[in-house]
Formats: structure tokens, sequence, C-alpha cells
């Protein structure tokens, strides 16, 4: 049971993360792209 929490706490960290990765790119990739 505790395995499982700490892999379920482990796996919504990384979504968080992912999404938060993806969020910045799209935002870098956009302020790119109106300034080019």
């Amino acid at each position: 049971w505790l395995m499982m929490s700490l892999w379920d706490a482990l796996r919504m960290n990384m979504m968080i993360s992912y999404q938060e990765l993806v969020r910045t790119f799209l935002s870098t990739w956009t302020v790119s792209y109106i300034q080019m």
C-alpha cells in the first residue's frame, strides 16, 4: 500500500512537471515566433 501511494505521488509529480515543461516550451516558442 505504501509503495503504491509513493508511486502515485511520484507519477502525479511527474505529470505536473511535464505540464510545466510543455507550458514553458509553448510560451517560449510563442514569444520567439511573435518576435520573429
